[in-house]
């Protein structure tokens, strides 16, 4: 089964949603959040959740627009939350200005866990790189390197385990928010497996996706004997959340008239969860 997190714009909290197949999705909890912070800005946006090997679900996200921690918390049914904090993953630099878009994966050249980020870490306008730390509990956690840096703005990476090496999704971030912008859309590129905290880069696209693009996510499906890669992302400025399909991570075609997504969805990610999880029921 598929879950797709998100938050909406009138109410930043976690929502839920469900699917069997990837593309016909169904809201938990009958479109009502599932759970809203109560630390930091207390305001949630940008959920991303993890599931791990154990099956325990980690929640982490954006604490608002200028806090310098992430949200987090965990739970093993998504309807009981646990052990809610903040990370202050750039406290220790305070000239930050921001801790944007925190996604997790597993880093198995660390055995770790890897939460990556984007932080502007001057002074002036907004100019994002990628960040990390790596964590095995999530109680601890290593100090905040530079992961991702192209040489020019980037937020909101998404990253895919292919077994050989890493898939990265991210938003090129230059220019203003204009439609006559060269940028403002989705890359992918490659990152090779290697002991560092800054993994070498390669292979770096074209531009994938309609201009005033963002917060993409990444998912496979199997279906008649194909493995279909989809690609989310949120097309902001038109109020249309785009789905992609490829077959190689190279070529996207634009498929959304067969999905078919929650209202009002904002910065969506998918997992595929464990089928023996028990989920909780609400009422």
């Amino acid at each position: 089964m598929y879950m797709i997190s998100y938050f909406k714009n009138a109410d930043e909290s976690l929502y839920l949603a469900e699917s069997k197949d990837g593309y016909s999705w169904k809201e938990r909890n009958n479109g009502k959040p599932v759970f809203a912070s109560s630390v930091g800005t207390k305001n949630m946006r940008d959920p991303f959740l993890y599931q791990d090997k154990g099956g325990l679900f980690h929640l982490v996200w954006t604490d608002g627009w200028g806090s310098r921690s992430i949200g987090y918390a965990c739970s093993s049914n998504l309807t009981d939350w646990s052990d809610e904090k903040l990370i202050p993953v750039m406290e220790h630099m305070p000239v930050t200005q921001n801790t944007w878009a925190p996604e997790i994966y597993y880093d198995t050249t660390q055995a770790a866990y890897r939460i990556v980020w984007s932080s502007t870490v001057e002074e002036g306008p907004r100019n994002h790189r990628i960040w990390s730390v790596t964590t095995t509990d999530f109680n601890t956690f290593s100090e905040a390197k530079l992961f991702f840096d192209p040489g020019y703005n980037v937020i909101d990476a998404n990253v895919t385990d292919l077994g050989d090496c890493y898939f990265m999704l991210y938003k090129d971030e230059r220019h203003y928010d204009d439609e006559g912008a060269a940028c403002k859309a989705i890359r992918s590129c490659y990152l090779d497996k290697e002991a560092s905290d800054r993994p070498n880069v390669r292979d770096i696209s074209e531009l994938l996706t309609f201009h005033m693009t963002e917060g993409p996510t990444l998912y496979n499906v199997d279906r008649d004997g194909k493995r279909e890669w989809i690609m989310l992302v949120d097309r902001f400025r038109a109020d249309i959340y785009d789905a992609y399909r490829s077959y190689d991570l190279r070529d996207w075609e634009l498929i959304n008239d067969r999905m078919e997504l929650p209202s009002a969805v904002k910065h969506a990610t998918v997992i595929k969860i464990d089928e023996e999880t028990e989920l909780g029921v609400w009422g």
